[in-house]
């Protein structure tokens, strides 16, 4: 005596007998501005800090921190390279990964407050893609830490809903020395954070905001944002008030 994929079966007749319709769940992109470094054209020699790259950029240097260490918008920031400045090593700088250019840190923030409000049931992933330098000193300076935030309120570390920090050399990759532009264009990884928004959650209907703080080693690349949904399973009563309750196993 066999006993047939009764699983399978039960699920074809029902979803047939239009009974039972689970959800497909896509995740939805969020844009964000300049996501991949490339709105303002770095000038002849490859590279720019904020005081000149602001506010053609969308990423706000050292973002609600007007301390004498992190002022917004100076010269002392994050910085933007291109492919060229990236390869007149050593030291040499991971390759941009698309486009021509990358961001490189500078042990400052960079930031974005969104439009975009957060919603109940839905999990936020930010993202950005990571490379430390060929001459990076590990676990200092090629670090990364990426942020969300309820951007209502100002940015600071302390008060982000969620942050995480990266290290350099272990949870992602730093150029060799041998590598070649190709090489390194390949040598990047994605980092993630994600938070979640539940039902009667604060937070619902407050903009979104994403940062993140990179060691002087380190450098990213290709930002991005989405959400999923909850999924959710719709069960409709049909078929003379036929239930799962009353399915049982077919033996043949």
């Amino acid at each position: 005596m066999k006993v047939t994929n009764w699983v399978r079966k039960v699920a074809v007749a029902m979803t047939v007998a239009g009974i039972w319709t689970p959800s497909v769940v896509h995740a939805v992109t969020i844009p964000l501005g300049d996501p991949s470094f490339e709105a303002y054209t770095v000038p002849a020699g490859g590279y720019a800090y904020a005081d000149t790259y602001r506010p053609t950029s969308a990423w706000i240097d050292d973002l609600d921190n007007p301390g004498s260490a992190y002022v917004p918008d100076n010269a002392a920031s994050n910085w933007l390279y291109n492919t060229a400045y990236g390869e007149d090593g050593p030291p040499f700088r991971g390759a941009p990964r698309t486009g021509n250019q990358a961001m490189h840190g500078f042990y400052h923030y960079s930031g974005q407050k969104l439009t975009t409000t957060f919603a109940a049931g839905s999990t936020y992933t930010f993202s950005l893609w990571a490379q430390g330098d060929d001459n990076a000193v590990l676990g200092t300076a090629d670090n990364v830490y990426l942020y969300l935030f309820d951007a209502s309120a100002p940015f600071a570390e302390a008060t982000s809903l969620t942050f995480h920090g990266f290290i350099g050399g272990t949870d992602f990759a730093n150029r060799a020395t041998s590598m070649t532009q190709a090489a390194s264009q390949a040598n990047w990884t994605k980092l993630n954070l994600s938070y979640s928004i539940g039902a009667g959650s604060p937070l619902i209907g407050k903009p979104i905001g994403v940062a993140f703080y990179a060691g002087e080693d380190a450098a990213v690349d290709d930002a991005s944002l989405t959400s999923i949904p909850e999924p959710t399973t719709v069960m409709l009563v049909g078929m003379g008030g036929m239930s799962l309750l009353g399915l049982r196993r077919k033996r043949t």
